[in-house]
């Protein structure tokens, strides 16, 4: 049983590569904070609740007939990139500096702090999940 291709398994990584795209597109924000005429971005939220859809509705597992073969999880892993995610410029909430920029260095920073605690709650559930998994795999070869 291969454990890494559950559908938990699979929402915790896109969140993982969400959350880790957020803290790319917030340090470009940071480094750029002095940049005139910069505009903060951010990334969009992607839709957790049609990935699960779309796998509820894909009952037909693919046959392969050798070990080299696609499988519908290969393909969609093949795909999934950093393009996955939409970045964009959201409106500014707050008056632009003299010069147009419209970073502001502590809303970043809590942005950060809370991609960076939201990736590591990802990895908690992750790791207890295999752990529960492999307990319960453990007990039934037994």
């Amino acid at each position: 049983m291969d454990l890494n291709n559950l559908q938990v398994v699979d929402l915790i990584k896109k969140n993982m590569r969400y959350q880790t795209a957020r803290e790319r597109v917030i340090a470009e924000n940071l480094a750029n904070s002095t940049t005139p005429g910069y505009l903060a971005k951010d990334v969009a939220v992607p839709d957790f609740k049609k990935q699960v859809e779309e796998n509820q509705s894909q009952k037909l597992a693919l046959q392969t007939t050798h070990e080299n073969h696609l499988t519908h999880q290969d393909a969609v892993m093949r795909h999934s990139n950093n393009a996955e995610f939409e970045v964009y410029t959201p409106k500014p909430t707050s008056p632009l500096t003299i010069d147009g920029n419209g970073v502001i260095i502590e809303d970043q920073l809590n942005q950060a702090n809370k991609a960076s605690g939201e990736y590591n709650r990802m990895i908690t559930i992750y790791t207890k999940y295999m752990e529960m998994l492999k307990a319960a795999n453990s007990k039934i070869s037994s």
